[in-house]
């Protein structure tokens, strides 16, 4: 394993969950020291780590965060501080393996700094000098400060990790409340600069609020100087029947991951009330995000072409032009305004209903649809069948949505070269979100490849090279990719648009967007890299829609101003006319700085999208000025 200080600026990082809270589940009661198991009974401490490594976590904490003097003292077991740090450190260790890294633990002295005498503050100084220095002679690759409520402590406790192991990371973490608020009241960023400037490695925030709450703290920590960490709760506690519980589900947390991570945050976990499947929802939202390098290297004692890097090396050039491959390809080369409505799959055999969908759309003008790739988790029949078919038996052209999510690395080089023999030819390619709600948010993510190694596979396809280097017949596709205009993380998304050119993408499609600011801007920083867009428009169907998307979709920003719009409106008929209208006037700010339009209506309404597109139409199949 690369050093931890290496994994963390690669990033992201996934750490565990609770320990406490799940001791507490498993039968232990509260009133024993949780730290003293881990001489007491080590194999339930040694499961509980091995269990949260199997979910996916790259990173696991000892179980000590109670593990100083001071805090001892109130079981009588002061004198074992050091015999329990070292045992947690080897129970640890022997969890992870060569698969995740291991933190030492540390929460606060238990003196209140606040109002605390020098004496106390000096005792309680050397209390966690003890614990600190315990865990790193045991072998820790981190020391992780967590829980702190007092500014004035946590900083000295960063100042004793730095003494103590100066070459060991120090992560710190505040508590805030659900105002973002912490110690005196400093928020998120006055507090992030206090870490910073006390020599912390990482900073964030933990315990506490949920991870809807958290995520207002830690993303005001982004761009401090210093990697940030969220630890949130599994909501808030609930006392029911006696029993302290946390009611935020595992897929909750696997959306605000996500959303955490976009935002750029670089390290996420689980705090009070999580579990290891906590952990493994979170998973899938750190490999969307990770990037990671694969090298396909071709096969000893063939005669084939080196071996394509799935993320440095240049896209080869395609051999048909883009204006031979489709009826988009051909609007995109011509500068010609392009129009496409999106459409899901149906959710079983009968196609009959799209194809009347789809009949309403060429009445109306368009003739190139998009068809997503297993939207909402929901079992719905394939893209690929739908688009097959919609090709085959109706004069629309069909976009095939290509998610990484899904499929093993060979399954997608599969689907692609199927895809060709189909007949499709107008690509979509995209990461893909992470599985997490409708009724199967257990399916498993793959992510063997990302959005930027699936284009440069796609990429070498059309230039006749397979991902082993070996010469093929050529494809032809046009290969589109996404992009979030409002991403919180702005330039992190223009880094990945880049990468995403590098690796082939030719057009790009947008998230929704509702406020033309945002996509003017987008547009100012995207044209040096010349890649034509088409902008994504979405009518909002009703105020609960519109507040749905702003709060927990990533990308997704919708103006206050038009969600106050769509709350003044009755539900029904009267919301979907004003989300109308609103589509409409975002589609009419920015027609003529885009290569083209997609609308998404929602359930399928074709006569939203064709209504929204009507103020577009004196830009249909004319050359762009």
């Amino acid at each position: 394993m690369k050093p931890l200080a290496e994994a963390i600026a690669a990033g992201p990082l996934l750490l565990d969950g609770a320990m406490g809270s799940l001791l507490y589940e498993r039968g232990v009661l509260h009133t024993r020291s949780y730290d003293e198991l881990n001489l007491s009974q080590p194999d339930l401490i040694r499961t509980v780590h091995r269990d949260y490594v199997i979910a996916g976590a790259e990173l696991i904490e000892t179980n000590t965060f109670g593990a100083n003097r001071i805090a001892l003292a109130r079981h009588g077991l002061a004198e074992q501080a050091q015999a329990i740090n070292r045992a947690g450190v080897e129970l640890a260790r022997s969890a992870a393996g060569e698969q995740s890294y291991v933190a030492g633990a540390v929460g606060p002295s238990g003196v209140k700094f606040g109002v605390a005498s020098a004496s106390e503050r000096r005792t309680a100084r050397f209390a966690l000098a003890e614990q600190i220095d315990t865990l790193v002679l045991a072998g820790v690759d981190a020391i992780v400060l967590e829980t702190f409520s007092s500014i004035l402590e946590l900083e000295e406790a960063i100042h004793v990790a730095k003494e103590r192991g100066p070459r060991v990371p120090v992560f710190a973490m505040m508590v805030f409340d659900a105002q973002a608020r912490s110690d005196g009241g400093l928020g998120p960023a006055e507090i992030a600069d206090r870490l910073v400037a006390a020599g912390a490695d990482v900073i964030g925030g933990n315990c506490g609020i949920g991870p809807a709450e958290l995520y207002n703290v830690v993303t005001g920590m982004v761009g401090h100087g210093k990697p940030v960490i969220a630890q949130p709760n599994a909501g808030l506690p609930a006392s029911v029947e006696g029993r302290t519980l946390y009611v935020a589900n595992p897929e909750h947390f696997g959306v605000f991951a996500r959303r955490m991570l976009k935002s750029g945050v670089r390290i996420v976990g689980g705090c009070c009330g999580t579990t290891p499947e906590h952990t493994r929802a979170m998973l899938g939202a750190v490999r969307m995000l990770r990037g990671e390098t694969t090298k396909i290297e071709a096969s000893e004692g063939t005669k084939s072409s080196p071996a394509i890097d799935l993320h440095k090396a240049p896209a080869p050039p395609a051999k048909m032009p883009l204006a031979g491959r489709s009826k988009l390809g051909s609007r995109i080369a011509k500068g010609e305004f392009a129009v496409s409505v999106e459409l899901t799959a149906p959710a079983g055999l009968d196609l009959s209903k799209t194809k009347q969908q789809v009949e309403q759309l060429i009445a109306g003008g368009i003739d190139i649809v998009n068809i997503a790739d297993g939207p909402r988790a929901s079992a719905r029949m394939a893209n690929v069948a739908v688009c097959s078919r919609l090709a085959a038996e109706t004069p629309v052209e069909p976009i095939l949505h290509v998610c990484a999510r899904d499929r093993s690395f060979l399954g997608l080089v599969a689907h692609l070269i199927g895809a060709h023999a189909l007949g499709l030819r107008d690509l979509v390619i995209i990461t893909g979100d992470p599985p997490k709600m409708g009724d199967y948010p257990f399916s498993t993510p793959v992510y063997d490849v990302d959005s930027v190694g699936l284009l440069r596979i796609a990429a070498g396809l059309n230039a006749g090279v397979d991902p082993a280097g070996k010469e093929c017949e050529p494809t032809s596709f046009v290969l589109a990719t996404g992009a979030e205009p409002a991403a919180h993380d702005r330039d992190r998304e223009l880094r990945r648009l880049e990468d995403k050119k590098h690796a082939g993408a030719e057009l790009v499609m947008t998230q929704p967007v509702y406020d033309p600011r945002t996509l003017e801007r987008f547009l100012d920083d995207v044209a040096p890299l010349g890649l034509p867009v088409m902008v994504g428009i979405l009518p909002l169907a009703s105020a609960r829609n519109a507040e749905f998307l702003h709060n927990e979709v990533p990308g997704m920003s919708i103006p206050a101003e038009y969600r106050a719009r769509m709350a003044k409106v009755a539900a029904g008929p009267a919301a979907r006319a004003e989300g109308i209208l609103i589509a409409k006037e975002a589609l009419a700010a920015v027609k003529d700085r885009v290569q083209g339009a997609y609308v998404m209506p929602p359930f399928n309404r074709v006569d939203a999208a064709l209504a929204v597109l009507e103020v577009a139409r004196d830009r249909w199949k004319k050359p762009r000025t």
